[in-house]
């Protein structure tokens, strides 16, 4: 005799799908700027390798050039994010956030410009 539980659907795998993305993200958002940045490095020389391939027609699952630049995507979002966070002034009264777009827009440049002159002045 069979259960009833033996004659239910499965859960869709898209829910799975998005746990993992997220957990995927929690990950990331707890590495350091230099990790994420050779992380960055290390994910692009792979995107780099898998279109090589996909050229040359040894790539078996074309698929993992559309995953690798939408994790490459990810990294440099979160790379901003922390940026943009470690550029505070201190105020009298309490703390400041101050965006590199703000930063960018009174310097009438744009915000890759103004991270290229920090990187260049640590």
């Amino acid at each position: 005799m069979k259960d009833k539980d033996s004659n239910a659907t499965p859960e869709p795998k898209s829910k799975d799908l998005k746990e993992k993305a997220v957990s995927k993200t929690t990950k990331l958002r707890e590495k350091s700027v230099p990790e994420l940045e050779d992380l960055l490095r290390k994910k692009s020389k792979e995107l780099v390798d898998l279109r090589i391939r996909k050229e040359s027609g040894q790539l078996e699952k074309p698929h993992m050039i559309k995953m690798l630049r939408r994790e490459i995507a990810c990294i440099k979002t979160l790379l901003e994010e922390k940026r943009e966070s470690i550029l505070t002034t201190e105020d009298s009264t309490s703390e400041e956030r101050i965006s590199l777009r703000v930063i960018a827009h009174h310097s009438d440049v744009s915000h890759r410009k103004v991270l290229r002159a920090l990187d260049k002045a640590s």
